[in-house]
């Protein structure tokens, strides 16, 4: 009897050791999973991220240049002013009437709902936007000021979701576009000033 209940002990025992092995051998396959797959989701959007920066440049700009061609035949200039809320009162006065002149063109409107549908894949995160970021970001954030009018004028403190992928794209990449235009401005004066030269005047009966 007493041999059956130490077989038995001995039995749970191993039985306890078996299943602690596995399930440490089950999560650490589970968090290899969680990695790879992980990695996987990383991967398809930096590669969506390309696709759609191809997009970008093959087929947003050529819609655009239609635009731009409509205003140089009517000798007409894109808009130069501040960036404000992306409302029609944030457009100064002054240009108010040139914006609506613009803003009448349809050629316009191509570009932008093809601009639209690029802005949503990386506002939602179907595409990497560091990646979008890193291949178009400067030139976007120059598109948008350069249409901020057309954008804005059908929005205003009620009705603000036209073109709202945009308008979020734009609010992620401005600011970090800046930063990263004072980072350079800050290595260049760096270099600037290591490269000035060093020169003393040692006190009189010191040399």
């Amino acid at each position: 009897m007493n041999d059956i209940r130490s077989y038995l002990e001995l039995t749970n025992f191993v039985a306890g050791i078996i299943i602690a092995i596995v399930g440490i051998a089950g999560l650490r396959q589970l968090s290899l999973f969680k990695k790879d797959m992980r990695l996987r989701n990383e991967r398809a959007a930096k590669e969506r991220a390309i696709e759609y920066s191809l997009r970008y440049l093959t087929t947003y700009v050529p819609l655009a240049g239609e635009f731009y061609r409509e205003l140089k035949s009517k000798k007409m200039k894109v808009y130069s002013g501040p960036v404000g809320d992306f409302t029609r009162d944030s457009i100064p006065k002054e240009m108010h009437d040139s914006a609506l002149e613009r803003y009448k063109m349809e050629s316009w409107l191509k570009g932008m709902n093809e601009l639209l549908a690029i802005s949503s894949a990386f506002t939602t995160g179907v595409a990497d936007e560091e990646t979008g970021f890193q291949i178009f970001g400067r030139t976007f954030c120059n598109t948008v000021r350069s249409h901020y009018d057309v954008l804005s004028i059908p929005r205003s403190k009620d009705i603000h979701n036209y073109f709202q992928s945009i308008v979020d794209l734009y609010h992620v990449w401005s600011p970090r576009l800046s930063k990263a235009e004072l980072e350079e401005q800050q290595k260049r004066l760096n270099k600037q000033i290591l490269d000035q030269p060093s020169s003393h005047i040692p006190p009189i009966g010191c040399d």
